[in-house]
This record gives structure tokens, C-alpha cells and sequence, in this order.
């Protein structure tokens, strides 16, 4: 595809998503994401609000399965320690992932967030997309609605 006609939904579909999320200090994973059909992945990140102290650690991790099995983390796939007393809060951030950094020859195939909150809550909301479609045009079922 062009990269000048193509849509952003036609190269980035939703595969994990979190909305306005309230989540107290603890160890948070996502459901996995199926990367074969994409080249690349994203994660945006969006920190909206942090309780007096709180810091949140965010990562990409890998698997075998759907269901988690075998669940490693990535080299260099993680943020830069969010924290409230860093003014952290109202921040956006991205983790970039291209497939070969995946561990295919150990049958890697799934991605997943894990978001480590300490000390106090945080709000935050994120989207992981398949990005880059091995079989253009991409899949539009991440999509609610699509106005191009």
C-alpha cells in the first residue's frame, strides 16, 4: 500500500484496549494479542491521573498462547518509570515493537501489556495496535466505526 492513500484504519487495528481505567497498586496484564497477521505493533499510553506518590511501570511482554503460556517479558520494551512526583500526569507515551523482535523460534506469537502500579492508584487508558498488515487490505473488526 501507499503510504500517502492509505488509512489509518487500514494500517493500525485496535488488538487490546483499556479505557479510563482506576487501577490500585498491584500487577495488571492484558488479555494477549495474535501478531502474526502484522509486521509491527504499538502501544499508546495515555496517564491521566496518579495518586500523591504513586509510580506505574508499563511493558510489552511476549507468549506462546492465547492464554498467556510461557509469558516473558521484551528486551527494551518498557517505559521510563511514570511517577506523580515527576509531574507525570496528562502524559502520552509509545512503545514501538517490530515482530522480529519476537522470539519465533521459540513459537512467540502473542504480546500482552503489564502495567506495575505502586504506592498509590493511577488512571490511565491505553490501545495496542497490530500495525503494518502482512495481508493488506488489514482487518477492520477493532474498529466500532470507520469515517474516512
Amino acid at each position: 500500500m501507499s503510504d500517502y492513500t492509505e488509512t489509518f484504519s487500514e494500517m493500525h487495528n485496535p488488538l487490546i484496549s483499556e479505557n479510563n481505567a482506576v487501577l490500585a497498586a498491584g500487577v495488571y496484564d492484558s488479555p494477549w494479542a495474535l501478531m502474526e497477521n502484522y509486521h509491527r505493533g504499538v502501544l499508546v499510553f495515555n496517564m491521566i491521573d496518579m495518586g500523591a506518590g504513586a509510580t506505574c511501570d508499563v511493558s510489552l511482554r511476549q507468549a506462546t498462547t492465547a492464554a498467556g503460556a510461557g509469558a516473558k517479558a521484551f528486551t527494551a520494551k518498557a517505559m521510563t518509570q511514570l511517577t506523580q512526583a515527576g509531574g507525570d500526569v496528562n502524559t502520552d507515551s509509545c512503545i514501538e515493537l517490530r515482530t522480529e523482535e519476537m522470539d519465533v523460534t521459540g513459537k512467540f506469537c502473542y504480546v500482552g501489556v503489564r502495567l506495575t502500579v505502586a504506592v498509590a492508584s493511577v488512571v490511565c487508558s491505553y490501545r495496542f495496535y497490530g500495525r503494518v498488515p502482512r495481508y493488506p487490505p488489514a482487518p477492520t473488526t477493532g474498529w466500532n466505526e470507520i469515517v474516512a
